[in-house]
């Protein structure tokens, strides 16, 4: 049986309209076999989107599968325009997700129009459930996990056994600030309970939803420890600054080589808001 390959496709960083804000990196996965790939996520500007056709295109693989970790729109705005590009490819996702993805979607579809204008395209095309828990690429079993929270919930993450790899969604980080702006205390510590479910199923690698380009998918310990870790300190530092200021500086101070501090600042200052 073909052994299966993960290939990684990274959007830079992008300032948001108006600066001088910026949106973190962003990952879409892709996974191939002999003849045929399925992928994780899809991008979300409309460049960036084409660009990821491209990609998928030049591995010469039939794309049979589109599959949405959660219901942020930078991983399912690009399923228009991957799904005209490559018509043989079902949009799936958990129904739950799928729930998600419908009810917030008008929302989301402002949100991400007042950031970057133009550049965003809304999708006619939504996922639908998966039948079951597995998508199959080749014989080998791509196993979805609805992990519950990550920087939303719910999300899931795609575990592929015959690799060793989990595609971890915007459960993991990889050297990027973690978005902790819509949880609180009680989903940061499900989150670290998340982290722990990934690690249970002894990945040699993990690819996080927002990496730092040339960041190591496999320093699988800086991944998820590192993730944990800053949920922790996050809230550590919150529970004794007065500010969020406070938050942004004892944070950019104890992970200096962290990007998007933008994350950082949004995350300070909804943690306070929402303490008075």
């Amino acid at each position: 049986m073909t052994r299966l390959r993960t290939h990684v496709f990274v959007a830079l960083a992008r300032e948001v309209r108006g600066g001088p804000a910026t949106f973190a990196p962003t990952t879409a996965t892709l996974v191939t076999g002999e003849h045929e790939a399925v992928l994780i996520d899809t991008q979300f500007i409309d460049t960036e989107v084409a660009a990821l056709g491209e990609f998928i295109e030049n591995t010469g693989k039939r794309l049979t599968t589109i599959y949405i970790t959660h219901a942020h729109a930078d991983h399912y705005l690009g399923l228009d325009a991957l799904t005209r590009r490559f018509p043989d490819a079902r949009a799936a996702t958990t129904a739950a997700v799928a729930a998600a993805i419908e009810a917030t979607l008008d929302d989301q579809i402002r949100q991400w129009r007042d950031w970057f204008g133009p550049d965003i395209t809304a999708p006619a095309v939504l996922p639908t459930a998966l039948d079951g828990d597995v998508i199959d690429l080749e014989g080998h079993p791509l196993r979805v996990i609805e992990i519950g929270q990550g920087d939303i919930a719910p999300s899931t993450v795609v575990h592929i056994p015959s690799i060793d790899t989990v595609i971890a969604g915007d459960i993991a980080y990889n050297r990027i600030h973690p978005m902790l702006a819509f949880t609180g205390p009680d989903e940061w510590k499900s989150w670290i309970d998340s982290i722990d479910t990934i690690r249970q199923l002894a990945p040699r690698t993990v690819i996080a939803g927002h990496k730092a380009p040339g960041a190591d998918d496999n320093d699988v310990d800086a991944i998820l420890d590192g993730t944990r870790d800053y949920i922790r300190d996050f809230h550590d530092v919150v529970t004794k600054s007065t500010n969020a200021d406070q938050v942004v500086a004892a944070l950019t101070a104890k992970y200096p080589d962290y990007g998007n501090v933008t994350t950082l600042v949004v995350s300070a200052r909804a943690a306070f808001a929402s303490t008075g």
